[in-house]
This record gives C-alpha cells, sequence and structure tokens, in this order.
C-alpha cells in the first residue's frame, strides 16, 4: 500500500483556492438564473444611461485616491449561527474597528491593496472576495440584504483573525459585516 503525502500549508491553501473558484462559479452561476425580487431576470450587460461601470484594473479608477468609508449598509441584526452578535460590541468598535478604519482613510486605495502579510509567504492584506465563497449563510445574508448586484466583497483584515466586510463603491468602502472569528471565509488559521 502506497503511503500518502502529506499536503504543505501552501498545498493545502492551493487546494482550498482552487475548490473555492469552483464553487463561486457554481454559486455565480445559481445566482444569475435566480430573478431579481421584481421579476426581472438577471443579465449581465452595460448599466443603462450611457454609464460605464468603473473597471478595477483600469490604473486610472480609485487606487490614487484615498480611502472613504461609510456604515450605513451594516447587518448588524440578530446573531450568525455560530452565536456570534453581528452587531460589532462598543469595545470592539472602539479599540480595533475605528483606529483601523482612520489609519486606513488616511491611504490611497493603492496603498492599502498594495499591504502584504504572511512573512515568507506573503499575500494580499486586505483584498476583493468573491462573494460565491464565503459561508452560505453569509452569501444568504448578502442576497437578503439586497447586495447581489455586488458580486465581489472586500474585506479588511484587522489582525491573525479580525476581518471587516463590506463593498466597494468607487473610493468608499461600505461595512457589512464584522467577523472577529474569521468566519465568514472560514480557512485553517495554520496556514494563514
Amino acid at each position: 500500500m502506497a503511503r500518502e503525502k502529506r499536503l504543505t500549508p501552501r498545498q493545502r491553501r492551493e487546494a482550498r483556492e482552487l475548490a473555492g473558484a469552483e464553487a463561486a462559479a457554481e454559486k455565480r452561476a445559481r445566482l444569475l438564473q435566480r430573478p431579481l425580487e421584481h421579476g426581472s431576470p438577471r443579465i449581465e450587460n452595460a448599466p443603462a444611461g450611457g454609464k460605464s461601470a468603473r473597471i478595477e484594473e483600469d490604473p486610472g479608477s480609485i487606487y490614487g485616491v484615498r480611502m472613504q468609508w461609510c456604515p450605513l449598509r451594516s447587518d448588524v441584526d440578530g446573531k450568525w449561527s455560530w452565536g456570534q452578535d453581528r452587531q460589532w460590541s462598543a469595545q470592539d468598535w472602539e479599540n480595533i474597528i475605528l483606529p483601523a478604519l482612520e489609519a486606513l482613510q488616511a491611504l490611497t486605495w493603492g496603498e492599502i491593496v498594495a499591504q502584504r502579510t504572511g512573512g515568507n509567504n506573503r499575500h494580499k492584506k486586505h483584498h476583493d472576495m468573491d462573494v460565491g465563497v464565503i459561508d452560505d449563510e453569509a452569501l444568504e445574508r448578502w442576497i437578503a440584504r439586497g447586495l447581489e448586484e455586488y458580486d465581489t466583497a472586500f474585506r479588511f483584515r484587522l489582525g491573525n483573525m479580525p476581518r471587516l466586510w463590506g463593498f466597494r463603491t468607487a473610493a468608499k468602502f461600505n461595512i457589512v459585516w464584522w467577523d472577529p472569528a474569521h468566519r465568514i471565509y472560514p480557512v485553517d488559521i495554520a496556514d494563514n
């Protein structure tokens, strides 16, 4: 009987990312097939009125603009199935979230997305995430909050575990969730 080769942390992460990308593609396909509440079908086309969507890869987009933030779209009602309140505590707000946002708003988006973490396995500290790879409960909340037009979330890493989730509209980060236990996109923290 052949001995199974143990995967390195990097190989495990790459396998997880590949599985996540496949799951995201499947969820995206399901979301596109699902009609909006008012009955119109989801279609992929240009916005009406001659407007064009801002493309992130465009270096002239938001990368030279300072980050702004807004808590008005936050999902703070109730608890997650794992028992965590969706509403951040006053202590978390004052000691972790607000100081991080104040530091980040002094930076441009280019400076923010250029930040790296992870020692020898350097990876982006703050980045976009396809909503198709987040926890199923979080995805359902995303849709229930009327955010399905945003197929990409953005998350800030505020420590080893804590994450602040939301979405960007131009240079503004719209806060959706405080995730102190890294449950919205669970990973093996040993690999992180």
